[in-house]
């Protein structure tokens, strides 16, 4: 219905597309078209998953004595423990926890990294077996900012 249109008298000078022109105006909305499904793709990979990092804490120690997580990442602790333990970080105090009785948990979200935070078990500082690490991985750069 629109050719009609443009190819009646009124509009005698809009007739026809070159050919070559019309070609090149397909070859670009076919490159257009997969430039966004490759683009919409690459997002559908970066918002993958990231698996909870948990350190368990049990009869024997740690069972996650080294950790590596994202900057603003979070950890948690669990007691599977039949005694007390406390968490304590002398280079990241986030990491500080009240008294876990068994069988409760605690949460924390790490800051910016990158940072490695050692941490121990206060009711037990000598036990090397409940000492470990969790290493903060750098923010990556956003646009705009240094």
């Amino acid at each position: 219905m629109w050719r009609d249109a443009c190819t009646s008298p009124r509009h005698s000078r809009a007739t026809a597309i070159p050919a070559a022109t019309e070609k090149k105006m397909k070859s670009f909305s076919h490159a257009a078209i997969v430039v966004c499904f490759a683009t919409s793709s690459c997002a559908g990979i970066s918002t993958r998953v990231r698996e909870p990092s948990v350190v368990t804490l049990d009869a024997s120690g740690l069972r996650s004595p080294e950790l590596i997580v994202d900057s603003g990442g979070a950890v948690s602790f669990v007691n599977a423990d039949r005694s007390v333990h406390q968490i304590y970080s002398p280079e990241c105090p986030e990491l500080a926890s009240r008294l876990l009785h068994p069988g409760e948990s605690y949460r924390v979200v790490l800051g910016d990294g990158p940072k490695v935070c050692h941490f121990e078990d206060l009711v037990a500082p000598s036990d090397e077996a409940y000492a470990g690490t969790v290493q903060v991985r750098e923010s990556p750069r956003q646009p705009g900012r240094p």
